[in-house]
């Protein structure tokens, strides 16, 4: 073990989140029950979390203690692996919870003397409210945590927003309006939990911690960028979301934009959070506009029919619950999009998501330019482009692709893969992606986090494609456990490329 390697365990292992209270307005909804309080538990026993109270607020209607038994279930349920009846024990003193009608300002006097309590009369503490609720019930939570002076005027108060954040330019920008009326903009942590995943920070270390590759990373070098976001799950129930929300506002407008941004961003000026977030700013407001002519040369969207995943029988699209059986929703999307600027004018970025795949899977692949001279004559004629592929699951790994001579007395081209693995190398237990995210938000760290110019500007990428989409609606039905629709290779395949497959 090395001295840097060394430095850096202790450094993780020494760590210690500052003292907060945080509010969970929805704590027993599904997302706190899956997401949140697994990932709390499993901070607290890493000894990250030390001194800190939890406060369930909202409905259903119970006690503090039946709270406890309701978190305990969940940890059971949802994070089997870690849980521990000798750590909950401990972290179930840490557990509160105030019944209330979020939309009631009355409740909301209840709120504050209990915050005032677990603050321990120190109102400096971080004291963060988390939004697990639908969107809908952002306006009232905010206007009700202004009017008893929780907001902007409460020293450390910081309010995390997950998505959609709005379903469309003009309300996200409504959204963003009251939530400003409210917070300073570097109080609001809106999330995207796809920014805390280690392989997809590490692109940002790969090209700017490695000369190596960062002269190669523009359009004289690289042939086209593919990002690829499969699922193998269907909606699960979530059909009221899914039918206003489809695969394009789910995935694309948010997670997809993201990852082209950490591709095609510039050196930041310095690692302070909002250079980072200028330049992922930068990369939004420069992706081409789709032409509504021509969208159907640039975009492609299916809808998952029956078929066989993971060797079991699934039902298509519109036979799932509450799901309309005329409905043209999307459950995937294909997309060729361009960044106007020097560095990559005239580099497609495909990029394909969509539910009910083969399998998940998901990885950014780079693709660079062929030789522009045949080795030995035509010996040696099929020699393949090099590749980077930043791996995100099922493994987190890194893949450079490279051409070798095969072993022999002829002058035959073999590609060998180049690997990095997380698990091989490091053999630590690395954060989970909602896992930093907390951390950072603890922190008041926000270059993880979505910013309001950000948003609209993925919204104005993603507007024109659904206004086109809507007035002619052609989707492409597409069998479950299948890579997509054909219509969807042929969109590359015009370009004489192909998908990689998964």
């Amino acid at each position: 073990m090395n001295t840097s390697f060394k430095s850096c365990m202790n450094a993780l292992n020494t760590f210690k989140a500052p003292p907060f209270v945080m509010v969970i307005f929805g704590a027993a909804g599904d997302l706190a029950q899956k997401k949140l309080l697994p990932t709390l538990f499993k901070l607290f026993i890493k000894g990250f979390l030390k001194d800190f109270s939890i406060l369930g607020f909202g409905l259903p209607e119970m006690t503090t203690e039946e709270y406890k038994k309701f978190v305990k279930i969940s940890l059971k349920n949802f994070a089997k692996e870690d849980f521990s009846e000798k750590e909950f024990q401990k972290f179930k003193n840490c557990l509160f919870y105030e019944s209330a009608d979020l939309t009631d300002g009355k409740k909301y006097l209840n709120l504050c003397e209990k915050i005032t309590k677990l603050s321990k009369d120190d109102d400096t503490n971080n004291l963060i409210y988390y939004l697990a609720v639908p969107p809908t019930m952002f306006e009232p939570i905010v206007e009700n945590l202004s009017n008893r002076k929780l907001c902007k005027e409460r020293k450390g108060a910081k309010i995390i927003v997950e998505k959609p954040f709005g379903k469309d330019k003009k309300s996200a920008h409504l959204l963003n309006q009251k939530l400003l009326k409210a917070f300073l903009e570097n109080q609001i942590y809106r999330i995207d939990h796809y920014l805390g995943k280690e392989t997809v920070q590490n692109v940002f270390f790969f090209r700017f911690g490695n000369a190596l590759f960062e002269p190669l990373w523009n359009r004289n070098f690289i042939d086209h960028v593919q990002i690829t976001v499969a699922e193998d799950l269907g909606i699960e129930n979530r059909a009221f979301f899914y039918e206003q929300a489809s695969v394009v506002k789910d995935i694309v407008q948010n997670h997809i934009m993201q990852l082209i941004a950490l591709i095609a961003m510039e050196p930041p000026a310095n690692f302070e959070a909002e250079s980072l977030r200028n330049e992922r700013v930068k990369i939004f407001k420069s992706i081409q506009p789709i032409d509504p002519k021509k969208i159907n040369d640039y975009i492609v969207m299916g809808q998952y029919q029956k078929g066989i995943v993971n060797g079991k029988h699934v039902v298509g699209y519109k036979q799932e619950k509450n799901v309309k059986k005329t409905s043209k929703t999307p459950t995937f999307f294909a997309g060729k999009f361009f960044i106007d600027n020097w560095r990559w004018a005239d580099v497609p970025f495909y990029v394909r998501t969509g539910k009910r795949l083969k399998k998940r899977f998901t990885e950014i692949a780079i693709q660079f330019k062929e030789p522009p001279l045949r080795l030995l004559g035509h010996q040696c004629s099929n020699l393949e482009s090099n590749m980077i592929v930043f791996s995100i699951y099922p493994k987190q790994k890194i893949e450079l692709r490279f051409n070798v001579k095969f072993p022999g007395m002829e002058n035959v081209p073999y590609p060998v893969d180049m690997l990095f693995d997380y698990k091989d190398v490091f053999k630590v237990d690395y954060p989970l992606a909602y896992e930093r995210i907390l951390i950072d938000a603890l922190k008041s760290d926000i270059t993880l986090f979505a910013r309001q110019d950000g948003v609209e500007a993925m919204w104005n990428v993603i507007d024109p494609i659904m206004d086109a989409f809507e007035k002619k609606k052609i989707i492409h039905p597409y069998e479950s456990g299948s890579y997509g629709p054909k219509k969807a290779d042929e969109l590359i395949l015009k370009d004489k490329r192909q998908w990689r497959q998964f």
